[in-house]
C-alpha cells in the first residue's frame, strides 16, 4: 500500500494499515496557557544520588535505555552490556559479555525488565536472553529476527514493543519527505511469533539508498489501554489502546514553536543532507506522572531550563513549569531512553564539563505536588 507525504506516494515492503480510520477519534485541543495560576514557575531538581563509573573496570561510554524497577533499582545499557544498581546506588550486576556464546552478544542490545528479572534481545547473534534479578544467566532462545525492538511491557505472556521499520531506500522516485511506518508489535517471548496490529506514520527524508529521520518518536506507558505516543514534529500526543489497537484520543495545544539556529554544517557548499529545519521538534519527551502526563517541550527560559507541560488524565492542560538542573551537569538528551520518572523522582543520563557520563536521581522540589 502506498505511503504518502507531501503528495508523494511510495511502496513499502510491509502492509500499512488504514491509518485514516484509526486516528482522530477524539481531539482534545488545549489553549496556549494552562489553567493553573502558578504556571510558569521554576522547579529545582535536587540531586539525591549519582552513579559514576570507576574509570577502570567499569567505564560508562554512552549509557542509555534507562529503566527504573518497581523496587527503585536503576538499569541501563552501556554499549551491548547492561548494568543494574539498587535503589541506594550499589552495584548489582554487569551482564552480557562480548562474544557469540550463551549470555554473550555483540553490537546493540535492548532490555525489558520483568517480574522475574530482565530479558535482553541481541541481533548479533539474533536471540532473546533471560537473566535473573541478580544477573544470573537463565537461558536464551535463538531467533531469526534482526529487528531491534523498543520494548514496552510483558503482559499475559506477550511482549508489546515498538519497531522503527526500515525505509524502502531503493523505491523512492526522488529526494523528498516520506512517511515510513513505526509499528506497534505483539511478540512471543522467544520472538518467533511477531504480529504488527497497528502502525504510526513517521517522517523521513529519503533519497535512493539513504535517508534521515525527520521526526520525534517517543512513548510513555501507563497500562495497555493507555500508551502515550509522539510520532511527529508538532505538538501532538496520541493516546493509544493496545487492547483495541486504536488511537482513542489525541492531545494537542497551541504552541509557539522554537526557532532552530543555523547549523554551520548545513551552510557548507558540499552539504548533501535534508533541508535545514526551521524549528525544533515541539516535544522532546512524554512521561507518566501518577494520574498526570508530563510533556518536556523544546521551550527554554533564559537559564536554559526546560519547560514541562502538565496534562490531567482527560488530556486537559492544567499546569507548566521550568525544570532547573543543578550546575556542572547537563542531561545528555531529555528523550527516549535517557530520562525516566518514578515515584516522584527524575532520573537522567548526565554529562559533565569533561565529558564523563553519570546516572543521576533527582528530587523534584515543588510545593505543588504532581
Amino acid at each position: 500500500m502506498g505511503i504518502r507525504l507531501s503528495g508523494i506516494s511510495i511502496r513499502c515492503g510491509i502492509g500499512l494499515l488504514a491509518l485514516a480510520t484509526c486516528f482522530g477519534q477524539t481531539v482534545i485541543e488545549n489553549p496556549k496557557k494552562p489553567s493553573s495560576p502558578a504556571a510558569g514557575r521554576s522547579i529545582k531538581l535536587v540531586e539525591q544520588m549519582r552513579i559514576r563509573d570507576d574509570g577502570k573496570e567499569i567505564v560508562f561510554k554512552y549509557p542509555g535505555y534507562l529503566q527504573i524497577g518497581n523496587d527503585g533499582s536503576i538499569c541501563f545499557a552501556n554499549g551491548f552490556e547492561h548494568f543494574k544498581y539498587d535503589a541506594q546506588g550499589r552495584f548489582v550486576y554487569r551482564i552480557v559479555k562480548s562474544g557469540q556464546g550463551p549470555g554473550e552478544a555483540q553490537r546493540a542490545t535492548k532490555a525489558l525488565l520483568t517480574a522475574d528479572g530482565v530479558m535482553i534481545q541481541a541481533i548479533d547473534p539474533p536471540k532473546m536472553m533471560r537473566f535473573g534479578p541478580k544477573g544470573d544467566y537463565l537461558g536464551e532462545d535463538r531467533t531469526t529476527t534482526t529487528d531491534l525492538y523498543e520494548f514496552v511491557t510483558l503482559k499475559d505472556g506477550k511482549i508489546y514493543a515498538f519497531l522503527e521499520e526500515t525505509p524502502p531506500w531503493n523505491d523512492v522516485p526522488r529526494r523528498d519527505y516520506y512517511e515510513v511506518p513505526y509499528s506497534l508489535c505483539v511478540l512471543s517471548p522467544d520472538l518467533k511469533d511477531i504480529r504488527k496490529p497497528f502502525q504510526f506514520p513517521y517522517r523521513w527524508y529519503l533519497g535512493r539508498g539513504f535517508g534521515w529521520q525527520q521526526a520525534r518518536f517517543d512513548f510513555a506507558y501507563k497500562d495497555l489501554q493507555t500508551i502515550y505516543v509522539v510520532h511527529g514534529i508538532d505538538y501532538r500526543i496520541d493516546v493509544f489502546n493496545a487492547e483495541t489497537n486504536k488511537v482513542e484520543r489525541t492531545i494537542t495545544r497551541k504552541y509557539d514553536k522554537v526557532k532552530r539556529p543555523p547549523d554551520p554544517r548545513e551552510q557548507r557548499p558540499d552539504y548533501n543532507g535534508p533541508p535545514p529545519l526551521e524549528f525544533y521538534y515541539d516535544i522532546n519527551k512524554v512521561l507518566v506522572a501518577g494520574d498526570h502526563i508530563w510533556v518536556i517541550t523544546s521551550t527554554r527560559d533564559e537559564r536554559q531550563s526546560r519547560l514541562v507541560d502538565v496534562f490531567d488524565a482527560r488530556g486537559r492542560y492544567i499546569d507548566n513549569f521550568y525544570l532547573e538542573f543543578p550546575a556542572k551537569f547537563t542531561p545528555v538528551g531529555l528523550m527516549l531512553g535517557r530520562v525516566a520518572l518514578k515515584d516522584g523522582f527524575l532520573y537522567t543520563v548526565d554529562e559533565d564539563a569533561e565529558g564523563f557520563f553519570s546516572i543521576a536521581k533527582y528530587e523534584i522540589r515543588d510545593k505543588l505536588k504532581r
